[in-house]
């Protein structure tokens, strides 16, 4: 199935993908619709090798794309927006679990 055609479906995830989120994310990210865990990694997967090993753009780009796919966040942010994006971003980072399976999440897409 290409990437498109499984974006747009709530088709299951392909083998090995969907253990990797049920098992290794879902504590941390969790999304309404199936279809939007395909679409969170293949964002990150291209964002994350800009942002380097700087932890806090890690995790804000993890929240931003985890809000803005669950449709929270839109095309401009407010005030209360980004306030809301670094309070979450601030509890996975004050929380030693969150912030390794966060990072530990980052480093398997990486991969």
């Amino acid at each position: 199935m290409s990437y498109h055609a499984h974006l747009s479906s709530d088709a299951p995830l392909p083998a090995g993908e969907e253990d990797f989120f049920e098992e290794d994310s879902t504590d941390l990210v969790s999304f309404a619709s199936r279809s939007h865990h395909a679409q969170f990694e293949e964002i990150l997967k291209s964002i994350l090798p800009y942002l380097g090993s700087d932890e806090v753009k890690i995790v804000l780009a993890q929240v931003m794309v985890a809000l803005k796919l669950e449709g929270i966040l839109g095309i401009g942010m407010s005030y209360s927006d980004l306030k809301m994006v670094n309070v979450i971003k601030d509890s996975i980072l004050m929380e030693p679990d969150k912030r390794q399976h966060a990072l530990q999440l980052a480093q398997k897409l990486l991969e």
